[in-house]
């Protein structure tokens, strides 16, 4: 590869053949000369339509948007574990509560808590309004990316009361995670993860790894990138 200039993003592919995806430059993003990241690791995702990304502890539920499935993958190989039904419309994305998944979807303004085991519905929020492109579970509230707002939501898990909200920091939001710290939000329109604080706040903004990125989950340790090119992507970010 050749050395990249002051505006160009530098990206390692670390898993050899597994890993061919063409690595993409921003000359655009004038941060992108210090956001350098490493795709360590990638699996396939067998669903039609690639789109929410959910980690439990042990599976990575990946959420096919053609047929609304939630298929469980083996982080190692990619193998699947378990397929549950998801009871949104144009399932979008789901996260996990520590106990619970919960599923939000574009077309549907109820956002759904469902058994982890056998896909049975818990709860059921009624959010009025809204068309949810992502979510994700964290510091005790549910967050739902509103696309026809462009706003990450801050959502009672109990209520579905709105208890406060920030704009999402693209054009809209394909995936949502949280890391303990920081939101990751993706955007397929402008292929960009742009990493946020908790008030909302932008901090960088990464390139993504394939060319339509969509959902995102976090394991503790690394952020995984569900691509509409039907791969994973495990994502090693600069401290």
């Amino acid at each position: 590869m050749k050395s990249a200039s002051p505006w160009l993003a530098v990206f390692s592919l670390l898993a050899g053949a597994a890993c061919q995806d063409r690595i993409f430059d921003n000359p655009l993003d004038p941060q992108a000369g210090e956001a350098v990241f490493e795709v360590g690791h990638t699996i396939f995702a067998p669903a039609a339509s690639p789109r929410g990304l959910a980690w439990d502890g042990s599976i990575l539920w990946s959420v096919d948007g053609s047929t609304g499935a939630l298929v469980g993958l083996n982080p190692a190989n990619g193998a699947v574990v378990r397929t549950l039904q998801a009871p949104a419309a144009a399932a979008a994305d789901a996260a996990y509560d520590g106990a619970d998944l919960w599923v939000c979807g574009e077309a549907d303004v109820f956002v759904y808590k469902i058994n982890l085991l056998n896909g049975g519905i818990q709860k059921r929020l009624n959010m009025q309004r809204g068309s949810f492109t992502a979510c994700e579970f964290a510091l005790g509230s549910l967050w739902l990316a509103d696309a026809q707002a462009n706003k990450i939501l801050q959502v009672d898990p109990e209520t579905g009361e709105v208890r406060s909200s920030f704009p999402n920091p693209g054009t809209r939001a394909g995936g949502l995670a949280f890391d303990g710290a920081r939101f990751w939000v993706s955007d397929a329109r402008t292929l960009a993860i742009h990493q946020i604080d908790a008030a909302g706040r932008p901090l960088r903004k990464f390139l993504s790894p394939g060319p339509s990125p969509q959902g995102l989950a976090f394991d503790g340790r690394y952020l995984w990138n569900a691509d509409g090119n039907q791969r994973v992507y495990q994502l090693r970010f600069p401290s």
